[in-house]
């Protein structure tokens, strides 16, 4: 926030511009000198409003903008304090091993893992809200899955009208996910997928299918939009369990989300930069086309500053350079003060021992 005399600075300024500006209208001549003389006396007062506007922003929103997988969600709970330590079991030379790993608390994976735009804020106590999609559009989307799994052509087969993401959690909400069973026909170990919408779909038709789903689906139920903490068991934990349940839709009383925010106490800020800013926004990942509304609507905001998140080997990779090529040149807007490129180098690049190492 600018100072009481920074202020009165500007204010000044403002007035005697504002004062020159109509001075030089009443005794214009209409000449070219004039004109240049005019335009450059408003556009020096556009220029001090613009500053003057971007110095009372007390917090900015820190968006996240990138290609699905390239890290996003994973940098950002890194750069956060968003971990958490969890006992996993892993087998090693044939023997199993009980381990302690650093896990992010925020859904994480190859990419294609977070259903929706995600925003984290510092707050006094821990919880997640969510902004759902309404009971007629959940209706769509679930007549959309079953339309989509009748066109397929067959088992393992699924046409391309919803994201998988979007898939996973419809199918959770209707009660019909895919699951792995042991294939009592093969090899010891051996599995097989067992798709139960597509069984259904198989038993009932379609018709029958879209019934039992809507039916399973609860809509009218599912009204909660806020979840606090409740302090049963660590909170850390209760944060990946319960963003993860939500996330693929296995929250009874929950509707699949549109944005979800994850509001955090600061027992977990400890050390975290997170109250620095009004929100981090993790937005969805970009899929074919950059060019979307909800980045255009951070990427013109003044108190949002961008990083547009790309991987070190391709940076910067083909949607970010879309990107920036949109907003710096195609819209020539004054954004390139806001727009930060982070570069991520992946497992396995040869910077990235340094990288983490830093």
């Amino acid at each position: 926030m600018p100072t009481n005399q920074t202020q009165d600075n500007i204010g000044t300024l403002k007035h005697d511009l504002t004062e020159a500006i109509a001075e030089r209208e009443r005794h214009s001549a209409g000449t070219i000198p004039d004109y240049l003389c005019l335009n450059n006396l408003q556009s020096k007062l556009a220029r001090l409003e613009t500053i003057e506007r971007n110095l009372s922003i007390d917090k900015y929103r820190l968006v996240f903008i990138g290609t699905i997988g390239e890290g996003k969600t994973t940098a950002i709970c890194h750069l956060f304090n968003m971990v958490g330590d969890a006992t996993v079991q892993k087998t090693t030379g044939g023997k199993a091993r009980t381990l302690t790993e650093t896990q992010e608390l925020l859904a994480t994976g190859s990419g294609r893992t977070t259903i929706c735009e995600v925003v984290l804020e510092a707050a006094e106590q821990t919880a997640i809200v969510v902004e759902p999609y309404g009971t007629g559009e959940m209706e769509r989307m679930i007549q959309d899955f079953c339309d989509g799994l009748a066109d397929a052509g067959g088992p393992g087969e699924r046409k391309a009208m919803l994201s998988r993401e979007m898939e996973t959690a419809i199918r959770n909400v209707i009660g019909l996910p895919t699951t792995t069973v042991a294939n009592p026909d093969g090899e010891k170990g051996a599995t097989i997928r067992v798709d139960r919408a597509r069984e259904e779909l198989d038993r009932a038709g379609l018709d029958g299918l879209k019934a039992l789903a809507l039916g399973n689906a609860c809509l009218a139920e599912r009204t909660e939009t806020a979840i606090a903490y409740d302090g049963q068991d660590d909170e850390r934990a209760w944060i990946k369990r319960t963003f993860a349940r939500i996330n693929r839709g296995e929250v009874p009383t929950v509707a699949i989300p549109r944005q979800v925010r994850v509001r955090v106490s600061p027992s977990i800020l400890s050390g975290s930069p997170l109250e620095r800013f009004r929100a981090v926004v993790d937005t969805k990942g970009i899929d074919e086309n950059p060019i979307r509304k909800d980045l255009e609507a951070y990427a013109i905001q003044d108190d949002a500053i961008c990083l547009f998140v790309t991987n070190f080997k391709d940076a910067p990779e083909t949607n970010i350079r879309e990107l920036m090529r949109y907003y710096l040149s195609s819209k020539s807007r004054d954004f390139h003060h806001r727009f930060v490129t982070l570069v991520l180098p992946h497992k396995g690049h040869r910077y990235y021992h340094n990288y983490t190492s830093c």
